[in-house]
């Protein structure tokens, strides 16, 4: 008697754990489904805008670092590609670079933040120094002030004016 209410408990048990998966199953599915829509998407507004593989992995690395919808993504990797392909830069620059290019000015100290985000670590001091490279080469502006200066891309000052 014993061992079959035992047995009758472990049914029941493994009939409410099988629905929960199956639930969860489904749930699991309809999630890749939503995903694959949006990779769908993703796939077709980089062919029409002829992006190649350098521009995909530029544009997941912005939507990642900067939290931003695909389309702002898109249009910030563009600028930044622009740009990267123009000027010979060192890595650091290319960051920096890739972080001005959603057209926001930023202090030292917020780029500072988010390249320490993107590359693991970050010096004022360095970052300093390039964005005053990268502005005497014409690719950065400093629309704020010689004491607090905001930095954002030329490009970006350009798009805004057409």
């Amino acid at each position: 008697m014993r061992n079959s209410s035992i047995t009758t408990f472990f049914h029941s048990i493994d009939g409410a754990l099988l629905l929960n998966s199956e639930d969860a199953l489904s749930r699991v599915e309809q999630l890749l489904k939503d995903i694959l829509k949006k990779l769908e998407f993703i796939e077709n507004r980089l062919k029409l805008l002829d992006y190649g593989f350098s521009e995909l992995i530029s544009v997941s690395e912005i939507v990642s670092l900067l939290s931003l919808p695909i389309g702002y993504a898109v249009d910030a990797a563009k600028r930044f590609l622009e740009i990267a392909r123009s000027y010979k830069l060192d890595p650091i620059s290319i960051d920096i670079v890739k972080i001005l290019s959603v057209c926001e000015g930023f202090n030292v100290s917020e780029i500072t933040r988010r390249l320490r985000d993107l590359r693991g670590r970050a010096s004022r001091r360095i970052v300093r120094e390039r964005l005053r490279i990268l502005e005497s080469k014409g690719i950065v502006f400093n629309k704020g002030s010689t004491n607090r200066p905001k930095y954002v891309l030329r490009k970006c000052i350009e798009e805004s004016k057409h």
